[in-house]
């Protein structure tokens, strides 16, 4: 049923006229700023702060998708990233403004310039910075490993923008900040693009249905910046930028098409970001001796998103394997039966809470002395059945 009336209005209101009714006014601010109209501190905090509490709000009133509204147990990580990432950021923009002020360099920054052109200067070096590391963060596999904290979200929103692992943050924007500050850009100048671009980063990452039209195809926003989420590696080589797509488009990585895309579609095939922020932190730095580890934490964490979506089969299969690469170490050893009690007290299953209180305080006992290889610890099977091990899981436990 199509609306009509006030509702109809709103919708296409929020559609059409949210980015501009945030964007503008913030731009006007960091503007002010810049220009010496208003101190830098707290203005910037507070623009950056109202306008991306605007972009929150904005998605559950009119959401792109519906689902990616609830919290799929990345909220508090996402949180603790963006307030580290936003501090590690301006913190690393002052300490450079603090060593270039002792620096006996000469100033090449066009002081003489309009504040509003050596703001859009100041952006312009920033996002070439930040597209030029975006694209190597993509090609070599140790930045991709910092990087792919970022693209393990598997569903976009509001807080996508600053969920990076900090040196992953610092890689990103450290040459474009860098570079603005031994140029001799003004603070003020230069902390108003900053507060700028997190106003911007929450709409590019954005769950809301909202348009600029063809500003689309020069503004890194949610309607193209979703393409660069898809799960399929392969297909997310495109669309760097972070504010402009000049830099895509003027490289040949730029991508529109007009379809949606699906809620399904976004995250990492190949692997499965823990949930807890500290393991998020840890995740690149495994080595292979480190396998096994983790890809029980990359099972289980997984079991718990279908656990909490309600995927009982699926959720079930993956704690069964978890259970599996678990079994010789007692603290991952009981945490797998844990899920399994879990999944028992989710979808009301007695035989399987039954089942598990048992395997618990084995688990909890008697791993170090002796247990069953390869069992999958469900009640559905004997709890010291000796069960062949699956190929996908066998390479982990050779190795170990």
């Amino acid at each position: 049923m199509f609306k009509k009336g006030p509702d109809m209005q709103l919708d296409q209101w929020i559609r059409y006229g949210s980015y501009p009714a945030v964007m503008l006014p913030t731009v006007g601010a960091a503007g002010a700023v810049a220009y010496g109209a208003l101190p830098a501190w707290p203005t910037l905090a507070a623009i950056a702060a109202v306008g991306i509490a605007i972009v929150a709000l904005l998605e559950r009133l009119q959401p792109y998708e519906r689902d990616w509204l609830r919290d799929h147990g990345d909220l508090r990580a996402d949180v603790l990233h963006g307030l580290a990432n936003l501090a590690l950021l301006a913190g690393a923009a002052y300490a450079l403004h603090a060593v270039r002020g002792v620096l006996p360099v000469a100033s090449l920054w066009p002081t003489h310039w309009p504040a509003w052109l050596q703001l859009l200067l100041a952006g312009a070096i920033v996002d070439l910075g930040l597209y030029a590391m975006h694209r190597l963060s993509h090609r070599y596999a140790w930045a991709w490993r910092l990087h792919a904290i970022h693209h393990s979200a598997e569903r976009l929103y509001w807080l996508n923008g600053e969920r990076r692992h900090p040196l992953s943050a610092l890689l990103m924007a450290g040459p474009g900040i860098g570079l603005t500050v031994a140029l001799g850009a003004p603070p003020q100048v230069l902390s108003a693009w900053l507060a700028l671009l997190s106003v911007q980063l929450a709409f590019q990452h954005a769950n809301l249905d909202y348009r600029v039209g063809p500003l689309r195809r020069w503004l890194g926003v949610a309607e193209v910046h979703r393409w660069h989420h898809k799960h399929e590696y392969e297909d997310a080589q495109v669309n760097f930028g972070e504010f402009f797509m000049v830099w895509d488009r003027m490289f040949g990585t730029f991508h529109d098409r007009p379809e949606p895309l699906a809620a399904d579609a976004v995250g990492l095939r190949e692997e499965t970001m823990p949930l807890g922020y500290a393991a998020q932190l840890l995740w690149p730095f495994a080595t292979p001796a480190d396998a096994r580890k983790r890809a029980f934490a990359e099972r289980l964490a997984e079991g718990y998103r279908a656990l909490h979506a309600g995927q009982a089969e699926h959720a079930y299969t993956l704690f069964e394997q978890a259970h599996v690469l678990a079994q010789s170490r007692t603290n991952a050893h009981v945490r797998s039966h844990w899920a399994f009690l879990r999944w028992g007290l989710r979808f009301g299953d007695r035989r399987e809470m039954a089942g598990q209180v048992p395997r618990l305080l084995a688990a909890a006992l008697f791993t170090w002395l002796w247990m069953p290889r390869g069992n999958t610890g469900g009640a559905r099977v004997g709890a010291l059945r000796i069960m062949p091990i699956s190929p996908e899981l066998r390479r982990y436990l050779e190795n170990t």
